[in-house]
């Protein structure tokens, strides 16, 4: 299957796509055929994102791991689900925000001119909650948060995936996890920031200034970047590389399904969509 546009910009997610994480190092290990895909992709003249669903790292800390890895991405092109609550918890005119999470959430908040709280009994009205990954839950913070909801303040997090691929299988996906608790105690619906929400897509729509129908997003989980690329109406390429085998991508509904499912980015450029660019033979 091919695209009825012609493809501008290439949205890759990371882990499972186009790299592995080790956890316990942070340090990447690209997969086979990444570093040529997006070489394939940047020559056919398209823009190029990473958009991670992972709160890992800050979004800067993101570039030197993986261009240790071979994987170069410009400033300003790689997102996280951090940096998108970020904006749009800006555009909300939420000022002081409690993080359940470390840095890799708390910084692109403080970054955007948002006063961060710890999980901690606040000092004064609190706007939102915003869950993110970390190994350090106890207790009193799940009771902080927990009360600051009860108290008024929004709930979000940057994922609900409940895991991720990593080089040695499955990473929990603790901000879901957190979301989930809360939802549990508090009876709040929690607004999610990360993928499968279109609110990342729409920022890298601004960033590149392609339209989502000129945009391919290639993943390896079919109910994250997949479904959003779907449900927003981009080209939507599943790689079997993570931790979901042809036969999970097939189970979505189709109105919500991979419109292409390869087994990994070796030979990314042979695909019929590079046919389809402006200019091509």
């Amino acid at each position: 299957m091919t695209p009825d546009t012609p493809i501008r910009a290439a949205v890759f997610d990371i882990d499972g796509t186009l790299a592995m994480m080790d956890k316990a190092s942070g340090t990447f290990t690209a997969l086979p055929g990444a570093v040529a895909a997006l070489a394939a992709c940047r020559a056919a003249g398209m823009a190029v994102a990473a958009y991670t669903n992972g709160t890992f790292f800050p979004p800067e800390h993101y570039y030197p791991r993986l261009a240790a890895a071979g994987l170069d991405f410009e400033p300003g092109h790689i997102l996280t689900p951090a940096s998108v609550a970020a904006h749009h918890l800006t555009r909300m005119g939420m000022k002081r925000v409690m993080v359940f999470g470390d840095e890799g959430t708390a910084v692109p908040l403080r970054d955007a001119g948002i006063e961060v709280l710890a999980p901690e009994p606040a000092d004064g009205p609190v706007d939102a909650v915003l869950c993110g990954w970390t190994r350090h839950v106890d207790v009193p913070k799940i009771e902080a948060v927990c009360n600051a909801v009860w108290d008024g303040a929004k709930p979000f997090t940057t994922s609900s995936a409940p895991f991720f691929a990593g080089a040695n299988g499955r990473l929990l996906g603790i901000s879901g996890a957190l979301a989930a608790m809360i939802h549990n105690v508090t009876g709040q619906e929690v607004g999610l920031f990360g993928k499968p929400s279109p609110l990342g897509l729409e920022m890298i729509v601004a960033l590149t200034g392609v339209s989502v129908d000129a945009i391919m997003v290639i993943g390896d989980d079919p109910e994250l970047e997949l479904r959003m690329a779907r449900e927003a109406g981009a080209f939507a390429i599943g790689v079997t590389t993570g931790l979901h085998d042809r036969a999970a991508f097939n189970a979505i509904e189709p109105a919500a399904r991979a419109h292409v499912v390869l087994e990994g980015l070796i030979g990314f450029a042979d695909q019929p969509w590079f046919e389809t660019r402006e200019g091509a033979t």
